[in-house]
Parts: structure tokens; C-alpha cells; sequence
């Protein structure tokens, strides 16, 4: 099962840029889609709840350390989107022709090297609570 993040529930979606604050997730097995909505605030609940749906293969623009060590844990199998916009029946279509690029080692360390530089900083106080600092997250179409 293939999963990746969706700004909307719409048909004709884009891919979120933020894996684990991404609204929605779309779930393709090949031959069926699903969206969901995702009620989950950090990686670790966004992976947890990739688990429980059978998920195996992620698509992403972006992803943290954490859920992609959690991921790699689980064997999943990651595949780059790109850094342009990409909507849903594009997702699907790549999907079917195998046009997406395996991600490696190589490809992966930039991927968490440049989520890391965006000054994204956890404060775990007792709680699980989250401070974000964002900087140069912007996407121009």
C-alpha cells in the first residue's frame, strides 16, 4: 500500500509539501484510492497510523528523522515526489508507471538535511508538546 500526503480531499489534490502536517493522506494499493483525513500532529502519530493502515511504501516531498527512522524500521520503501507541484491523478499515474525515484541514501540525507535547516526544533517538557520555527517555507507556483 502506497501512502502520501494530500493538501485536500479533493480528486484533483496536490501532494502536501509537509509530511506530518499534511490535512489528508492518500492511500493506493494499485487499484483503489482512499483519502483520509489526518488527525495526527507529529510524525511519530502520523507513522503510527501509517502502520495500522498496511502502509509499506511512502511517497514524500519532506519528512523528518523520526518518522523516517520509524518507517525505515518498518522496511518501507521511499520514493521522491519532486520539488514541483504535483497533483493527485499525476501521483496515481506515476504510481502505475513506476516513474517515481527510489530514494537512497544519498537523496534521503538531503531530503532530512533540508527539513533540519528549516529550524524545526521540539520542546518535549513531561508532554509532548511541539514548538515549530519555519524559515523560507514558502512554495511559489
Amino acid at each position: 500500500m502506497y501512502a502520501f500526503a494530500l493538501k485536500t480531499n479533493k480528486e484533483n489534490s496536490a501532494m502536501a509539501p509537509s509530511f506530518c502536517k499534511a490535512k489528508y493522506f492518500g492511500f493506493y494499493d494499485g487499484k483503489n484510492l482512499e483519502i483520509k483525513r489526518n488527525e495526527n500532529t507529529c510524525g511519530k502519530g502520523v507513522m503510527n497510523w501509517l502502520f495500522e493502515n498496511k502502509v509499506t511504501k511512502l511517497i514524500v516531498k519532506d519528512i523528518g528523522r523520526n518518522p523516517y527512522n520509524l518507517a525505515k524500521s518498518k522496511n518501507f520503501e521511499f520514493y521522491y515526489a519532486g520539488d514541483e507541484r504535483i497533483e493527485l491523478p499525476e501521483v496515481l499515474e506515476n504510481i502505475k508507471n513506476n516513474k517515481f525515484e527510489v530514494i537512497g541514501e544519498d537523496k534521503i540525507n538531503k531530503i532530512l538535511e533540508k527539513h533540519d535547516s528549516n529550524n524545526h526544533s521540539h520542546n518535549h517538557n513531561g508532554g509532548h508538546n511541539h514548538s515549530h520555527q519555519h524559515k523560507n517555507n514558502y512554495v511559489f507556483l
